[in-house]
């Protein structure tokens, strides 16, 4: 058991963290330019997009499979399978032989490879610092993350104009490859094998523990409402952006600060450390959030609207934050890749789903409006969390009847 925060292990992971995350928000930026490049067309990056969000849905099945075999496993052959894809990307682009169909199938291999990673990192978290640390743990790589990605995304450009959108690509291949050889050095626990159970009855086990837990079910839902409102954002906010004259340059000033408004928020999680606490810290990010949308939805300008913009953000890393330090302290070792698994499959519907809704009919609604439904949404949210987001101390165990 861990002693102290900053200890090897954690090191080595928040390092290799920080970097991959520069690597990804860089090749984000190269992997559109480079679909535009070959195609010239906006639906080839729609394809691209739904092709690596698609495998979210297996989420479930993958943290089940998470929870059945040692956690390094999935880690440390992740980062050097996707380190070899991007790579290989990058020789094809060199040799000239790149064609969509095989950014296609990057995204889609991807997606895959995310979907067994995502719950098998988020298992690996707790085991890797005192439990009276978690909440500093969590800040920290939230500060890791947002800081790597406001740069990855401010330097993009810069970059792919510097080495090219494939050369880009390489880098992420290359940051792949350094988080899987970090990952070998850091010490993981040891699991033992599922005694005569199969996969389908873990699988069951894993619904089971949300079904038992009030405060994950609630998490679920809360996170499909969440990313249900923050859909009009995707869509409607370059809009908003050319309406208050302010085009790609404002839109990109608007998401830069709400980047920096997240790593506020992590940064406050971090300073509070062990005195912060989950259950309200989820109230007041999802009230936060709620206010910043309809703070957009009542602005007529555009400088207002980068207030909105900070709240966000800053709201985000605190609700992230607490979604994922509630989910770690409340579910048992054994369990969290299954739970962290449905928590993030079901949140991920929530997005898809409204933008195929508003589809048809976002361009006869007025934007304010669309804002402030998401806004009103949000803040119920955090209504139903305060009144119903409550749970007794301990471990949550399978409920079977």
């Amino acid at each position: 058991m861990q002693t102290k925060l900053w200890n090897k292990d954690f090191t080595l992971y928040w390092l290799g963290t920080a970097q991959a995350t520069f690597g990804t928000s860089l090749a984000g930026v190269a992997l559109s330019f480079l679909v535009l490049e070959l195609t010239g067309s906006a639906a080839s990056m729609g394809i691209t997009l739904a092709l690596a969000l698609a495998p979210g849905l297996l989420s479930p099945l993958a943290g089940t499979l998470v929870d059945r075999i040692p956690l390094k496993l999935p880690l440390v052959a992740g980062d050097f399978v996707r380190g070899l894809l991007m790579l290989g990307v990058w020789m094809l682009a060199e040799g000239g032989q790149l064609h969509v169909a095989a950014l296609y199938a990057l995204a889609l291999l991807s997606g895959l490879i995310g979907a067994i990673y995502q719950p098998a990192a988020a298992s690996l978290i707790p085991t890797l610092v005192p439990a009276g640390e978690l909440a500093r743990a969590n800040g920290l790589l939230g500060m890791a993350t947002q800081s790597m990605r406001l740069i990855g995304l401010v330097a993009g450009g810069w970059m792919v104009g510097q080495i090219g959108s494939a050369g880009s690509l390489a880098v992420n291949g290359v940051s792949f490859l350094v988080m899987g050889v970090l990952l070998m050095f850091v010490r993981m626990p040891r699991r033992a094998a599922p005694a005569g159970r199969g996969f389908w009855q873990d699988f069951r086990e894993g619904f089971q523990v949300v079904r038992a837990s009030r405060v994950i079910s609630l998490i679920m839902v809360l996170a499909f409402f969440i990313n249900a409102a923050f859909a009009p954002l995707e869509m409607l906010l370059p809009v908003q952006m050319q309406r208050y004259g302010v085009g790609a340059q404002g839109y990109g000033m608007f998401m830069g600060l709400m980047t920096l408004g997240m790593l506020l928020g992590s940064g406050m999680v971090a300073a509070l450390g062990a005195r912060f606490r989950g259950q309200l810290g989820l109230a007041l990010g999802l009230a936060g959030l709620g206010l910043s949308l309809v703070l957009l939805a009542l602005t007529p300008s555009y400088l207002p609207s980068l207030i909105g913009s900070v709240l966000m953000g800053l709201s985000l890393g605190v609700t992230n934050t607490a979604v994922g330090l509630l989910a770690q302290t409340l579910v048992a070792p054994e369990f969290r890749g299954r739970v962290f698994g449905f928590v993030g499959a079901v949140a991920q519907i929530g997005m898809p789903l409204t933008l195929l809704l508003l589809a048809s009919v976002a361009d006869r609604l007025p934007i304010s409006g669309i804002f402030w439904a998401a806004g009103l949404t949000t803040l119920a949210t955090a209504a139903a969390w305060t009144l119903w987001g409550r749970e007794r101390p301990g471990i949550v165990q399978p409920k079977t009847v």
